[in-house]
């Protein structure tokens, strides 16, 4: 397993503009069957696209995917819910949804139509993956404070019980529910309990080992929210073990769950190697 350690300090295709990274258009459930926002890129030359995915904060993850525009991508900032026409709470997400959108990316002008690369944070990172077991055309994922399993979806309500996180032909995913075993001191600690607790026979566990892609995992030592530190050891430690080389784990010392944001702030090394984490061939 490869784990490096950072240490740190603390309606339809609307076009809207055009800018040095190219048109900007929204997509629209009613129209396309989706919800984001695709920047273009200005270059004539065929480009590998890039799938952004928030987390639970829902809606566009505008946020996460403007360095990767920065840097010349052709990217679709996806929501996949809380946004109009979509579920307005995470708990079974159909993963067709995402094969929607990587067909509408790579149907795009000067984008390569055979590859994807995967950008997602938190719940987004779980998806990315997920996405990855099963598509081999996905190239590439960065996957920020990562999961290792199908989480519960989550709600507003606390007290109700969530479904899965995601479906496939209509069938609830396997996943891991909320389940301590005594008092919780924070979300963090809810996780780890219930990663303790499984009973699922390891049905949950998201089968990395599918996975064709180049794997770059990234997280916090200071993460209150979820292990995700614990969950990209074991990913990279399955999928290492089939090949090596394939999953690096960037762990980042003093920083939270999504590292503090310093990846994103433009023209710092750590934005840099993120950048870096998606050009080159694989």
């Amino acid at each position: 397993m490869f784990r490096q350690i950072v240490k740190t300090t603390l309606g339809g295709l609307l076009l809207l503009s055009s800018s040095v990274y190219g048109a900007v258009a929204y997509l629209s459930i009613e129209k396309d069957g989706l919800v984001g926002k695709f920047h273009s890129h200005d270059s004539t030359e065929q480009r590998i696209g890039v799938l952004v995915l928030g987390g639970s904060e829902g809606g566009l993850p505008e946020k996460l995917a403007q360095p990767i525009i920065d840097a010349g991508h052709p990217t679709l900032a996806l929501a996949y819910f809380k946004s109009t026409g979509l579920p307005q709470e995470l708990e079974k997400i159909p993963l067709e949804y995402f094969t929607t959108a990587k067909s509408w990316l790579q149907s795009q002008r000067n984008v390569v139509p055979d590859k994807l690369i995967v950008v997602g944070w938190s719940k987004g990172a779980e998806a990315a993956l997920l996405l990855a077991t099963r598509d081999p055309q996905i190239s590439k994922v960065v996957a920020i404070a990562p999961s290792s399993v199908v989480w519960a979806g989550i709600l507003k309500d606390w007290q109700k019980v969530p479904a899965s996180s995601w479906t496939e032909r209509g069938k609830a995913l396997p996943h891991v529910p909320f389940k301590p075993s005594g008092p919780v001191n924070g979300l963090r600690d809810l996780y780890t309990q219930s990663l303790s607790n499984r009973t699922d026979a390891n049905q949950a566990d998201i089968p990395v080992t599918l996975i064709h892609a180049q794997v770059t995992l990234m997280s916090g030592e200071k993460d209150t929210i979820w292990p995700a530190p614990q969950m990209a050891e074991t990913i990279c430690n399955k999928m290492n073990a089939k090949r090596a080389g394939r999953c690096e784990h960037l762990y980042y010392e003093g920083l939270d769950h999504l590292l503090n944001y310093q990846f994103i702030e433009k023209d710092t090394d750590m934005n840099q190697l993120f950048i870096s984490k998606l050009s080159g061939d694989f």
